[in-house]
C-alpha cells in the first residue's frame, strides 16, 4: 500500500524510506511513530549515515515540543543504526545503555537528522555518541553503549529503504525491530 504521507514529509534530497515493517503481518514499534528516512554518504564522513524525519504534531507533547520518547526512539536507532553502519556490523544490536541531554525542543515542520559517532567497539560492545540537529542547531545529545552479539546475530534486513513505493535495497546497517 502506497505511503501517502511521505510526501507532507517532505525528505531532502538522497533520504529514501525506512519500511520497518517489511513483510509482517502487524506493525512494530517502529511502525506506529511515523516515517523514518536514511540517507548514506561517503565513507568516513559525518553524512556516512544520516536519520531523519519530519516534525508532525502526533510526536508532540502538550507544549507543541517534539516528545522526549521520540526523540530517545530516534536517538537508539542512530546509534544502533548508525553506529553499526560506521563500524561496518550488520547485525541488530540490542542496547545495553543510553544517556540523554535534551537540548533545547523542536517543533512541528522541523526536519530533524540524527548521526553517531563511534566512541569505541570492543569485541562485545559498541559506544557511540549520538546528535539529534535541526539545521546546524544540536537540540539532544546522547551516549550509547550497544551489545554486539556474538556469531551472526540476527540478521537486519527486514527493514528496507523505499523509493517511489518500490523497494530499492535492505539498509546496510542494524535495525531496532
Amino acid at each position: 500500500m502506497p505511503d501517502h504521507s511521505q510526501a507532507l514529509d517532505d525528505p531532502p534530497e538522497g533520504f529514501r524510506r525506512i519500511d520497518f515493517d517489511r513483510d509482517r503481518p502487524d506493525p512494530t514499534f517502529n511502525g506506529h511513530i511515523g516515517n523514518l528516512y536514511a540517507k548514506r554518504g561517503p565513507k568516513g564522513t559525518r553524512d556516512e549515515f544520516v536519520l531523519g524525519f519530519r516534525v508532525h504534531q502526533h510526536m508532540c507533547n502538550p507544549a507543541g515540543g517534539l516528545h522526549g520518547g521520540m526523540m530517545m526512539t530516534v536517538a537508539d536507532l542512530v546509534g544502533t543504526m548508525g553506529g553499526g553502519t560506521l563500524v561496518g556490523l550488520r547485525k541488530f544490536l540490542p542496547t545495553v545503555s543510553m544517556t540523554f541531554d535534551f537540548v533545547a525542543p523542536a517543533r512541528v515542520g522541523d526536519w530533524v537528522e540524527g548521526r553517531a559517532e563511534v566512541v569505541r567497539q570492543t569485541r562485545s560492545l559498541l559506544f557511540t555518541d549520538i546528535s539529534l540537529t535541526v539545521g546546524d542547531e544540536r537540540f539532544l545529545r546522547a551516549s550509547q553503549i550497544a551489545k554486539i552479539p556474538s556469531g551472526d546475530g540476527l540478521a537486519f534486513g527486514k527493514a528496507r529503504l523505499v523509493r517511489d513505493e518500490k523497494v530499492v535495497a535492505a539498509p546496510s546497517s542494524p535495525t531496532q525491530g
